[in-house]
């Protein structure tokens, strides 16, 4: 992973997703720091070091409600 990346888990459909990319869609929602479902705006979403560790944890947790995942490649914004 190089620096300034890491992955996070986020609800199929979201920001940063291959359906949200698609439709456009702006607002996202993760599985946060704490486990639990947040949207990207208001609370930290649990960071991971690598695509596998990801899923290693989607298969650990669980969410009620019918929920897909999908584990997405985040970069740190870089200042102009």
């Amino acid at each position: 992973m190089a620096l300034g990346e890491w992955y996070e888990l986020r609800v199929e459909g979201s920001a940063g997703t291959s359906a949200g990319i698609a439709s456009g869609t702006r607002e996202g929602i993760a599985v946060g720091e704490n486990g639990r479902l947040c949207s990207l705006p208001t609370g930290p979403a649990r960071k991971f070091e690598s695509r596998q560790q990801a899923m290693e944890y989607l298969g650990k947790i669980r969410v009620s409600g019918d929920y897909r995942f999908e584990v997405v490649l985040c970069r740190a914004a870089v200042a102009a």
